[in-house]
């Protein structure tokens, strides 16, 4: 069993991994997709921020892009997208854990 830390490591990852796969988001929808307390997704996203793993996205409209679906959405809450270096960090991560998660584009 992974200490503490390796399960936070994991958590960060797997939020990496989730903006990777579905683009921006924010952090109640996060929370609820990834079974988190508003709270710790909150808090979470603040850290990885202040990492440089991910990064505010500005402006007041968020486009997202997946391979199945594109589309726009005017911006009411804080989004947050994944910078270079958390890419880098991911792509690294890729190699030593597992951290494929099933969540798919939420139809609408």
């Amino acid at each position: 069993m992974g200490t503490k830390n390796d399960q936070e490591e994991l958590l960060d990852l797997k939020i990496l991994a989730y903006l990777k796969k579905l683009g921006p988001e924010y952090a109640k929808l996060l929370a609820i997709r990834l079974g988190l307390s508003l709270e710790e997704s909150t808090e979470r996203l603040r850290r990885l921020a202040a990492r440089g793993l991910i990064k505010r996205v500005e402006g007041r409209i968020v486009k997202y892009y997946h391979r199945r679906r594109k589309s726009v959405k005017h911006r009411n809450h804080t989004y947050y997208d994944l910078t270079r270096e958390g890419e880098l960090l991911l792509r690294e991560a890729r190699g030593k854990v597992d951290i494929h998660i099933d969540i798919e584009y939420p139809s609408r």
